[in-house]
């Protein structure tokens, strides 16, 4: 048992090492329900939004595996006045994103994420 544990530890350590995972950086601007927001992706996986919400929020992206194309999740937390979290679902197209879903909701024991209604496909262009 000893001997498969330390295989399995070294396999992973191998993947990790190996992996070729995504990276982003940069900043991406597009308007949403005629808001002009603007995404900031950071190192470590962090970004920034703006313009969504009067401050900005800070939170974190993910690269999420899906039946289709793989999609970046941001997800962003809400100031501590009005806690709430708030997702982008994001497909890389060109050299920008298309938002293709927004979700929200309160936080709180025992909510989920339910969809905001967004018009159309927005897209999110470099600048």
């Amino acid at each position: 048992m000893k001997s498969f544990n330390i295989r399995f530890v070294l396999l992973l350590v191998l993947f990790h090492m190996t992996g070729c995972g995504l990276e982003l950086s940069g900043s991406y601007s597009g308007k949403v329900d005629g808001k002009k927001i603007t995404i900031q992706f950071k190192g470590h996986n962090s970004a920034v939004l703006e313009g969504y919400f009067p401050v900005p929020l800070e939170g974190t992206w993910v690269e999420e595996k899906t039946f289709k194309e793989p999609q970046i999740w941001v997800t962003f937390n809400g100031p501590k006045d009005k806690p709430f979290r708030l997702r982008y679902e994001l497909i890389q197209e060109e050299d920008g994103f298309r938002l293709l879903k927004v979700k929200a909701r309160p936080l709180g024991k025992g909510t989920k994420l339910n969809p905001v209604n967004i018009g159309g496909k927005p897209f999110l262009a470099p600048i």
